[in-house]
């Protein structure tokens, strides 16, 4: 019940900053989060400018799970979205229901393209919202709001997500692309677009940490799961491709710096890794994948 009521509070303070753009998403948010039958946990990150005070990134996650029978409390959701469509200036949803490929994509936090992502979750549906800080004078932050989910015969399991970052054209302005060279390949990133040579390119749902890649300090959490998510699904669309073993060499950098992981999600990742073992064809990228899990277990 304390954690009930401490759920309640978080979301209620974001409420009133937010409530003129996004209110109904909000008080359906609220809704979802404190009803009874919801089993639900939370993660929470804010970060401000060290000299104004003033909010630069922040980040709420709400995984829930809930019976099937209480369906409406997902469709009021879905529903409220519609409500506050004319009031976003960004809106998509979509279904990986069905689909041999993940729908993958991030919502950015802060001033970075690294984000939290969507999509991760199998066979499931998700849809989000931009919306303007109505508080930023100079229009240059948004909050964006989420619900992932998946349901089945018993229940509904899902997230929902709340992020405040700078408007994505002005991350563009800062970007700084950057070439490496693969097996005689030219790698281009450059945040929100991961391109290779002109033969193969993935579109701008797919966003990294140009920073993270090349970063030799500890990550947090979030951005370490973020990064092994990307890159693990990378290599689940495509095994054999061409840019598999920078997938898997990238994987195992992380997995032999994996210091913000707690016992508990290291076995999640092995977990993760076998599966890939599974689809990997290659014997050397299936010994990457063991050294991998190996870095994990010292």
């Amino acid at each position: 019940m304390k954690n009930k009521q401490l759920l309640v509070v978080s979301i209620m303070m974001l409420s009133l900053q937010t409530i003129h753009a996004q209110g109904n998403i909000k008080r359906a948010f609220n809704v979802l989060i404190t009803d009874t039958s919801t089993k639900v946990e939370s993660t929470h990150k804010l970060n401000k400018d060290p000299e104004t005070g003033i909010k630069i990134g922040q980040l709420d996650v709400y995984e829930f799970t809930v019976p099937a029978s209480h369906h409406n409390l997902v469709e009021d959701i879905k529903q409220a979205f519609d409500q506050d469509k004319e009031k976003a200036y960004s809106l998509s949803s979509t279904s990986n229901a069905n689909k041999k490929l993940y729908n993958y994509t991030s919502l950015a936090v802060g001033g970075e393209d690294y984000g939290y992502p969507l999509g991760d979750i199998k066979n499931s549906r998700y849809i989000y919202a931009l919306f303007l800080d109505s508080n930023d004078k100079s229009k240059t932050h948004r909050y964006a709001y989420a619900m992932e989910w998946c349901e089945d015969a018993k229940e509904i399991v899902g997230k929902l997500i709340i992020t405040y970052a700078t408007r994505q054209e002005l991350r563009k302005s800062k970007r700084q692309i950057r070439t490496i060279s693969i097996n005689g390949n030219k790698f281009n990133i450059d945040g929100n677009q991961f391109s290779f040579g002109s033969s193969l390119s993935l579109d701008d749902s797919f966003v990294l940490d140009n920073d993270s890649i090349y970063s030799h300090g500890t990550k947090s959490l979030e951005s370490w799961i973020s990064e092994f998510n990307t890159f693990k699904n990378l290599f689940l669309k495509n095994p054999t491709g061409t840019a598999t073993n920078y997938y898997v060499a990238h994987i195992y950098k992380l997995c032999k710096n994996a210091d913000c992981l707690d016992d508990a999600e290291k076995v999640m990742v092995i977990q993760e890794l076998e599966k890939m073992m599974r689809t990997a064809k290659d014997d050397i990228i299936k010994q990457m994948l063991v050294m991998s899990q190996e870095r994990l277990t010292k």
